[in-house]
């Protein structure tokens, strides 16, 4: 009998203790839907007072004038640049512009109602669009072709041997010229137009080619700021060397050049001489008294040295050039006594 009482007294524990557990499965679901529900509504809650909010700011921009901004553009037919004022009786979010529907420009805008903004234009004709935003959205849209004629500058180059004389001119006044040689930024040099030039429309400079065979770069630059660039191919060769000597009452004239000598001119005491070596060999040459001739093997005469009498007493007075196959020319002028 005690035994029978212990076992139901068992089984109608663990009846109660699986009852219990049951009992307690059930309250967790109860509270996670509990949850899960609020979140749902607070869910909701926040949806449906944001689209009020939304619908409130439709509601409060529909009721504000759209009010196009006003634009203006300065500039003169000439200028390089143009200023373009704006001003909206609204703060404005954006403002871009494009040449000919490329690349948008962004420019800062601070939520201002007028703004100067300075843009420059590019050679040939080109279209300008202006597109300004204001802060409920509204978009000016304005577009205006520009013509900008590109510079007139103007080169030219004249060679005196181994010295190079640059000129540009343009219809307005210049700035200055810049050359350099051979792409070498270290010979790059700047040649400003004189204050006190009487024509300012004309830059001129003389400069001194390297030896051998050289590119030269010049930029010339106008007061308007446009410029224009010139390439060209310049050979620099050395001008002839010469030496004077007296010997006695007679001049002794000696001239070299690697490249040959094509022609001697002098002036001695009014009276002109001439040696045009380009007119015959170097057997004639070398059969004139008082006169020698060198030549390399390609039959250029290297050298030449010729005996010339002064027929004046007292003084002196020569004057000389050499010129060389690669039109250098040497000049000489000085005096000497004859006793």
């Amino acid at each position: 009998m005690n035994q029978i009482l212990s076992v139901e007294m068992n089984t109608n524990n663990t009846k109660k203790t699986k009852k219990q557990k049951t009992s307690s499965t059930i309250d967790i679901k109860k509270i996670l839907i509990f949850f899960g529900i609020a979140l749902i509504v607070i869910g909701l809650a926040f949806t449906i007072m944001n689209s009020i909010n939304v619908s409130s700011d439709l509601n409060k921009n529909a009721g504000v004038e759209q009010t196009k901004a006003d634009i203006v553009f300065e500039n003169e037919p000439e200028d390089d640049e143009t200023k373009i004022t704006i001003n909206h009786d609204k703060p404005i979010t954006k403002l871009t512009y494009n040449w000919n529907g490329l690349e948008e420009i962004n420019v800062s805008t601070y939520n201002r109602t007028s703004i100067v903004q300075t843009i420059p234009i590019p050679d040939g004709t080109n279209t300008l669009t202006i597109k300004v935003t204001d802060e409920i959205g509204s978009v000016t849209t304005i577009e205006k072709t520009f013509t900008k004629v590109q510079a007139e500058i103007k080169f030219s180059f004249t060679v005196s041997g181994k010295v190079l004389k640059i000129k540009a001119e343009d219809n307005t006044e210049m700035e200055n010229i810049t050359y350099l040689w051979n792409s070498d930024n270290s010979t790059k040099q700047v040649i400003n137009v004189a204050s006190d030039a009487e024509n300012k429309k004309v830059i001129e400079t003389e400069i001194e080619i390297p030896k051998g065979q050289n590119t030269l770069t010049v930029i010339a630059t106008n007061k308007k700021g446009q410029s224009k660039t010139k390439t060209q191919e310049f050979e620099g060769v050395e001008i002839p060397k010469v030496q004077i000597q007296q010997d006695g009452n007679y001049l002794i004239i000696t001239a070299t050049d690697d490249n040959g000598i094509k022609l001697i001119e002098y002036t001695l005491n009014q009276q002109k001489y001439r040696i045009d070596l380009t007119t015959h060999d170097i057997t004639y040459w070398n059969a004139i008294e008082g006169l020698t001739v060198t030549a390399n093997s390609l039959g250029e005469f290297v050298k030449v040295e010729y005996r010339q009498l002064m027929n004046d007493k007292g003084e002196n007075i020569i004057k000389l050039s050499v010129e060389n196959k690669k039109n250098a020319i040497a000049t000489f002028t000085g005096r000497c006594n004859n006793l």
